[in-house]
């Protein structure tokens, strides 16, 4: 459903903005909000479909919202940031997609709150 993915996209950005600048850049606690919330997002989420939808939604805005902010550079140092970002984003999609994916099977194995 789209209200699904739209949470996804709301959550990696909250997520990804909020790591940014209260729990730092090198901060291992950031790992662990980014998984709780993407096992939480999984959780919600109904549909094999819609939760690698939401996973890789989940992912990229995160990274974006998380790396965006740190770009301090000049104009010539757009093209290797924008690499560099492009590869963070890989990683990310990766792990939200995990993450998502287990708070799914957690739904399927324990069954729905409601």
């Amino acid at each position: 459903m789209i209200t699904q993915r739209w949470s996804a996209i709301g959550l990696g950005i909250a997520c990804g903005f909020l790591s940014a600048y209260t729990l730092g850049f090198a901060s291992w606690w950031n790992l662990l909000l980014w998984a709780i919330a993407g096992v939480a997002l999984g959780y919600f989420v109904v549909g094999t479909r819609e939760v690698l939808w939401c996973g890789a939604l989940y992912g990229f805005f995160l990274s974006m919202a998380f790396l965006l902010p740190f770009f301090r550079g000049a104009s010539d140092q757009l093209l290797a940031f924008t690499i560099l970002t492009l590869a963070l984003t890989v990683v990310s999609i990766a792990g939200a997609l995990a993450s998502v994916v287990v708070g799914s099977w957690i739904r399927w194995y324990t069954g729905p709150l409601w």
